[in-house]
């Protein structure tokens, strides 16, 4: 009776010795194929990033960077406070600026983050806040301005990278990041963007950019 019982655990043993191999090689090449697919999903995003800069880099060569922007809430090259930022209240911080060239219709302002997700592998860019259509007239965005209050005074919100039209505060993963804000000096007194996220904004200034300046703050561990 124990021969009868034995021989079917002796085949069942005998075949899992023969697939243990093969599964093991099949799991390798299943994770050989994640960690490939994962380093050109990396290397096509970190193209595409490095490819966005120098376009950004171009686009602002060409133009004159004599306008003088300001911020009472944080220093040039210096540490954005925890209030403008994610660890503590959030709200924007106070931007103004001089030195716009004579023949200015209105200005635009973004607040771009391009170290995203780490200054150490920069992979793609992130829009925190977007004005346009502000007023020849308007020198100074106010700290903690809502869109509500800034639609009062005819200021165009646009969608920031989280797809809302308001400022979304600096949240970075990892490591220190820099936030340039720029102000650009139109030519035009509005602009219609089909979109009103970055692209589309800078995409139909373009040719309308008189000047522009700008302001870095970092934030981050």
């Amino acid at each position: 009776m124990s021969d009868m019982w034995a021989t079917p655990w002796h085949r069942v043993s005998a075949i899992c010795w023969f697939c243990y191999p093969i599964g093991v090689k099949l799991l390798g090449r299943i994770i050989l194929a994640i960690v490939v697919l994962a380093a050109l999903f990396v290397a096509f995003a970190y193209m595409r990033a490095s490819n966005a800069r120098d376009v950004d880099r171009a686009y602002h060569a060409a133009i004159p960077k004599t306008v003088i922007l300001h911020s009472i809430s944080f220093n040039t090259a210096g540490e954005i406070p925890s209030s403008y930022t994610c660890k503590g209240e959030g709200v924007s911080p106070e931007v103004s600026w001089e030195g716009a060239p004579d023949k200015t219709q209105s200005y635009v302002l973004i607040a771009t983050d391009w170290d995203g997700p780490t200054p150490r592998l920069r992979l793609g860019n992130f829009t925190h806040w977007i004005l346009y259509n502000i007023p020849r007239d308007v020198h100074e965005i106010k700290s903690a301005a809502t869109p509500a209050e800034l639609v009062q005074v005819k200021i165009e919100v646009g969608h920031n990278s989280s797809g809302a039209a308001a400022y979304v505060p600096p949240c970075p993963p990892l490591g220190k990041h820099r936030y340039v804000f720029r102000l650009y000096a139109l030519d035009v007194a509005q602009i219609h963007p089909p979109r009103d996220d970055r692209d589309g904004v800078m995409d139909v200034m373009t040719g309308h950019v008189l000047a522009y300046g700008e302001i870095v703050g970092l934030f981050g561990g």
